[in-house]
Parts: structure tokens; C-alpha cells; sequence
């Protein structure tokens, strides 16, 4: 019984775990993203450089083209100031990905593309990043 218990309990985390992807920004962002299903994806982004305001970003991903070596995800977002006592809200955005996974003997790692349109009270325009990812 403990056997079952022990093997049950392994194999339910690397499942759940599997689906969990890391990613190291250029432009001083880090990000996690969560897959649900094969389709839609949640990643949470947080800004750490030290001549801004500690900002994060919320969205959800839909999967436009699933491919072995590359993805294309768009979706939409909200971008938040997180220890701001007025106005919290910086803007919304519609993010629009390329995952590259060039590695053909490590799947796991991989490159990301962004281009996102932010919709803000003061300023609207387009931001782009680059980044590594990590997919446990």
C-alpha cells in the first residue's frame, strides 16, 4: 500500500509539474507561465529592475499554432504596480509570443519572442522583449 502510495505521489507531481515554464527576460523581467491545457497558458511576469516601480503583469496566452520546433501564442493582459497606494492600474495589453524550441536533443529549452500593444490612460504603443525559457 505504501508502495502504491509513494508511486501515485510521483507520478501526479511530474504531471502537474510538467507544465510549468520559467523565463528569464533581457529586459529585466521574470516570468512563469502555467499550461491548462494544450491550448491556453497563464503567465505572470514580474519586473525587477531597481530604477522603476516593482511592476507585474498578468495574462493568458491562446496557442494560435502548436508546432514541435516553434509556437505562436496571443492574449490578453494587465499590467499592475503592486506596492502603489493610488492608482494600481498601469494599463491592459495584448501580447502576442513566439516560443522557438531549436534544440532538437533538449526540448527544454527554448527561446521567446514578444511584442505587445499596451492600452494605457496617458500612453498607448508597442513594448517587445526577449527571453529565455525554461519548461520543467
Amino acid at each position: 500500500m505504501k508502495n502504491n502510495f509513494l508511486l501515485f505521489l510521483f507520478f501526479t507531481t511530474c504531471i502537474g509539474f510538467s507544465q510549468i515554464k520559467a523565463t528569464g527576460y533581457f529586459n529585466s523581467e521574470i516570468g512563469m507561465s502555467y499550461e491548462f491545457s494544450e491550448k491556453i497558458q497563464a503567465e505572470l511576469k514580474i519586473d525587477d529592475a531597481v530604477d522603476k516601480s516593482f511592476s507585474s503583469k498578468l495574462s493568458v496566452l491562446y496557442k494560435i499554432k502548436n508546432k514541435e520546433t516553434y509556437n505562436l501564442n496571443l492574449g490578453l493582459g494587465v499590467n499592475v504596480f503592486l506596492f502603489e497606494e493610488l492608482d494600481q492600474l498601469e494599463s491592459f495589453y495584448i501580447p502576442f509570443q513566439l516560443e522557438i524550441l531549436p534544440f532538437k536533443n533538449y526540448k527544454n529549452i527554448g527561446f521567446v519572442l514578444e511584442t505587445a500593444y499596451h492600452i494605457a490612460e496617458n500612453e498607448n504603443g508597442l513594448r517587445n522583449s526577449v527571453g529565455i525559457r525554461y519548461l520543467f
